[in-house]
């Protein structure tokens, strides 16, 4: 028989998951309402307000998602901008085993045309394979050169939705809440800038959250940048 301390605990975290399933079934209905027109243009806007960030102008890494093929952020501008400037690149590799719920960064090895690319269509990532997602992963015969903690200068985090106090919903399978732990271990920091669309911020109510989730150092939005304020 569990003690009142453990059923409460668990009492609780099944309050959270149950929150946490609700409000994505709001959000995902709100980002359904989006054309792909809208996606572009908020997507156009929140990249330049991140392309003013000192943080991001000085970052010579960065840890970058790719887009699914709807319904998100469309990341190729900041991707174009990375190349353009010499960034390195990091981007994520779930692999083919979904259960496992784990994901590494990868290192992106551009090849002489790929690192002069003049437009989004010139992008490396276009000729890659995708995943069950339909998101594309690094090519098997790319080097691996797996990013560890101290790697990435900035990280650009994806989610289904984001608070003003810059918690974090995820889509349910803790890839990035998991990736970060790992990345921020042993006292190594990771800035943590997340992008958003409109309908994906959360106005009327806190986002739940659970002792495992991580909370964002920035929200970018087409209209405004929600940062921590000390």
């Amino acid at each position: 028989m569990s003690s009142p301390s453990v059923a409460g605990t668990e009492s609780s975290f099944e309050d959270v998951r149950k929150k946490k399933q609700d409000l994505r079934k709001q959000l995902r209905s709100r980002m359904k309402n989006l054309t792909a027109e809208d996606i572009d243009a908020q997507s156009s806007s929140v990249w330049r307000n991140v392309f003013e960030l000192p943080i991001y102008r000085s970052a010579k890494s960065v840890g970058l998602f790719l887009s699914m093929p709807m319904g998100e952020i469309n990341t190729d501008l900041i991707l174009l901008d990375c190349v353009q400037n010499g960034k390195d690149i990091y981007v994520p590799e779930v692999g083919k085993n979904f259960e496992l719920c784990d994901m590494e960064l990868r290192k992106v090895n551009l090849n002489p045309t790929e690192s002069m690319a003049k437009t989004t269509n010139d992008l490396f990532h276009k000729t890659w394979p995708t995943n069950k997602w339909k998101i594309p992963e690094p090519p098997a015969d790319m080097p691996t050169i797996t990013a560890k903690p101290g790697d990435i200068d900035l990280m650009i985090v994806p989610g289904l939705g984001f608070d003003r106090t810059r918690n974090r919903l995820g889509q349910g399978k803790g890839y990035y809440d998991r990736f970060i732990a790992k990345m921020t271990k042993d006292c190594k920091t990771l800035p943590l800038v997340a992008v958003a669309l409109k309908p994906q911020l959360v106005e009327d109510t806190r986002i739940p959250v659970a002792p495992y989730d991580q909370q964002m150092d920035m929200v970018v939005l087409p209209d405004e940048v929600i940062a921590a304020t000390d």
